[in-house]
């Protein structure tokens, strides 16, 4: 699919897009991503685990270990939720905007997309009218 039809597509609501979350994480570490807007929000939510990750260590010395135990694992789960659903929107906003960013998660298989298109439908029997009933007619 070109960049045009993806773009045509998004625009007018016929087409699905996933990312994969691992595969644009592998691509930052690697340098290969070279949209400003994706590398900076992926620096930020780096900062932000290394905070987490500092906060739940001072929990543990804090508070008792279970309830620092339940505290990190609810605050790391609202966190990788918030990162896959913030780093998707960034992923195909700058897809959007950039023909070689769109090029290169498509080829790395980082972008999915998925046509809205009918033609996968299965076909209906033909409808026959039905004859109303003697009794309807008396």
């Amino acid at each position: 699919m070109s960049h045009d039809d993806f773009v045509l597509g998004y625009q007018n609501g016929r087409l699905g897009s996933s990312v994969s979350t691992i595969l644009i994480l592998q691509l930052f570490f690697a340098g290969r991503i070279r949209e400003r807007r994706v590398a900076v929000s992926l620096g930020c939510w780096a900062l932000g685990l290394l905070f987490l990750i500092g906060l739940a260590g001072l929990a543990f010395l804090r508070i008792p270990a279970p309830w620092a135990i339940l505290g990190t694992i609810i605050t790391f789960a609202v966190f990788l939720l918030g990162f896959s659903h913030h780093l998707s929107g960034f992923v195909v906003c700058a897809a959007l905007t950039n023909k070689q960013f769109y090029e290169l998660a498509k080829s790395q298989h980082a972008l999915c997309l998925t046509t809205d298109g009918e033609s996968n439908l299965p076909e209906l029997p033909k409808v026959v009218p039905m004859q109303p009933s003697r009794r309807a007619q008396r």
